[in-house]
């Protein structure tokens, strides 16, 4: 056996997942082969050394940045599926052109099918005062936090730009005024994985949109 074809084997003959003709040779080589077997013997050592540091917990904001990055796959996957229907929808228009000499007979038709299509009025529940024709952004229905929260330690408000899908779950948010720090985030968010938003509302229907909140007791010292 070779000296390569020895080292390959070494985390399974550590393991004990050769069958025996092949730890056998394995073995044999590492008695007559010095390298093949102090490197072994590393391998044994190192082993030993991650498995006496044991299981380290997860940080705290490891479920809010695990949403975020969920919530941002969501966000992309719908995009790109936006962007396949536009593709069909031109394909499918192209298809049905007719010739150059009647082109403008045809821009005219469909451009009064489109009008007529987004004139016309979208039914209104008896029973909703939601004012369909306009976009209401998100609101905050429930937080940790009371009145904007107070004035920062650190010097003034710290103000963010949050982002909420159309489930009312925050996608992400960036830092627009205030100090940006490392502990400034970590208070943050710890601080928005207990936050309850209402999703915008768009023509009487739930959609994303963007809300901002001043944060005022964040304590940046830890």
């Amino acid at each position: 056996m070779k000296c390569t074809e020895a080292i390959s084997f070494f985390s399974l003959y550590l393991d004990g997942a050769l069958n025996g003709s092949q730890m056998r040779m394995v073995s044999e080589h590492m008695k007559s082969c010095a390298d093949c077997s102090g490197n072994y013997k590393s391998l044994i050592r190192t082993q030993s050394l991650l498995a006496g540091l044991g299981r380290r917990p997860a940080p705290p904001e490891l479920a809010l940045r695990l949403k975020v990055a969920i919530s941002q796959e969501r966000a992309v996957t719908w995009e790109r599926r936006v962007q396949g229907y536009l593709v069909r929808l031109e394909n499918a228009v192209n298809v049905f052109m007719l010739p150059a000499s009647a082109g403008l007979v045809t821009a005219v038709v469909m451009f009064g099918i489109l009008i007529g299509f987004f004139a016309i009025p979208a039914r209104v529940s008896a029973n909703s005062d939601v004012p369909t024709s306009l976009y209401m952004p998100p609101r905050l229905a429930a937080a940790p936090f009371s009145g904007g929260m107070g004035a920062v330690s650190a010097g003034s408000p710290v103000v963010i730009e949050a982002y909420v899908d159309a489930s009312g779950r925050l996608q992400d948010y960036r830092i627009i005024s205030g100090e940006d720090t490392e502990e400034t985030r970590k208070q943050l968010d710890r601080s928005l994985i207990f936050t309850v938003f209402e999703p915008a509302m768009s023509f009487g229907q739930p959609a994303s949109g963007k809300i901002v909140i001043s944060f005022a007791n964040v304590d940046v010292k830890g």
